[in-house]
C-alpha cells in the first residue's frame, strides 16, 4: 500500500469517529432537553384571598417521569347506601356521594408540603341500591341547572349538594383545615360546564365555582374564593 492510499485510510478512520461522536453527543443532547408532554389534566385553580390557587396533577406521556408537584386522585367519601336520619333506622331509599380530591403524600420527592382539596357531589338520589340506579342518580345529578353548597349545621343536608375542602400547605397543623361546609355559602356559585363518560360509570367533569372556606371549628375565620374552575374524576360505587 502506497502513502497516499495510507493517508487516505486514516483520513476516513478519522472522519468516521468524529461522525460518530458528533450523533451520539446529539442524541445524548436530545434526551436531556426533551420535556415531557402533559397527556391529562385536573384541577382546582382560582384566586384565594387575592392570591393565586393553582392545584393540580398532571399525567405524562414519559413513564416514569418523577413530577415534583405530583398528587394523587384520592376517591375517599365516595359511596352509595341507604342514609339513616337521626339515628332512625333508614327506609331503603339510597343516596349516592362522589368525591375527588389531590392530594400530597410526605414521602413523595418535593419537600415541600403542597395545598390539597377535595370537591364532594352529595345526596344524589339514587332510589334502590342497584347500579342502573346509581348511573341514572349520576346523569340526572349532571345535567342540572343549579346546585346547593352542603353545610354541617342543616341536617338533614339538602339533596344534590356539593362541597369543597381545602387543605393549606403551610399549615403545620393537619387539622387545620378549610371548607365550604363549616359556613354559609348562599350566595355561593357552581356551575358544571363540561361532562365526559371516560367508561362506564366514571365521568370527567369541568366547570366553574366560588365560595367560602371556613377554617375548622371556627366559622368567623374565612378564605374567599373567586373565579374557580375545576377538573375533576368520578366513578360509580356499586358493582352489577
Amino acid at each position: 500500500m502506497n502513502i497516499k492510499n495510507i493517508t487516505k485510510s486514516i483520513f476516513f478512520i478519522l472522519f468516521s469517529v468524529l461522525l460518530f461522536t458528533a450523533c451520539e453527543t446529539d442524541s445524548d443532547s436530545d434526551t436531556e432537553t426533551e420535556e415531557p408532554m402533559v397527556i391529562e389534566r385536573y384541577y382546582f385553580t382560582g384566586t384565594l384571598d387575592g392570591e393565586e390557587l393553582n392545584i393540580f396533577r398532571n399525567f405524562y406521556d414519559v413513564v416514569g417521569y418523577v413530577d415534583p408537584n405530583y398528587r394523587s386522585m384520592d376517591y375517599g367519601g365516595s359511596q352509595t347506601n341507604d342514609i339513616a336520619v337521626f339515628g332512625e333506622p333508614g327506609t331503603g331509599y339510597c343516596y349516592g356521594r362522589y368525591a375527588c380530591g389531590l392530594v400530597f403524600y410526605d414521602f413523595q420527592e418535593n419537600p415541600d408540603q403542597l395545598d390539597e382539596a377535595k370537591m364532594y357531589l352529595s345526596k344524589i338520589p339514587v332510589g334502590e341500591c342497584t347500579l342502573e340506579n346509581e348511573l341514572i342518580g349520576i346523569n340526572n345529578f349532571l345535567e342540572l341547572d343549579s346546585y346547593t353548597y352542603d353545610t354541617y349545621y342543616e341536617q338533614p343536608s339538602v339533596i344534590n349538594n356539593v362541597a369543597l375542602d381545602f387543605f393549606p400547605g403551610d399549615e403545620e397543623n393537619d387539622l387545620v383545615y378549610f371548607s365550604s361546609r363549616f359556613g354559609d355559602n348562599t350566595d355561593a356559585d357552581y356551575t358544571i360546564t363540561s361532562v365526559l363518560e371516560e367508561s362506564d360509570g366514571v365521568f370527567i367533569i369541568e366547570g366553574t365555582f366560588s365560595c367560602k372556606l371556613y377554617k375548622f371549628n371556627d366559622e368567623t375565620e374565612y378564605k374567599v374564593l373567586e373565579n374557580g374552575e375545576f377538573r375533576i374524576k368520578i366513578r360509580n360505587n356499586l358493582d352489577e
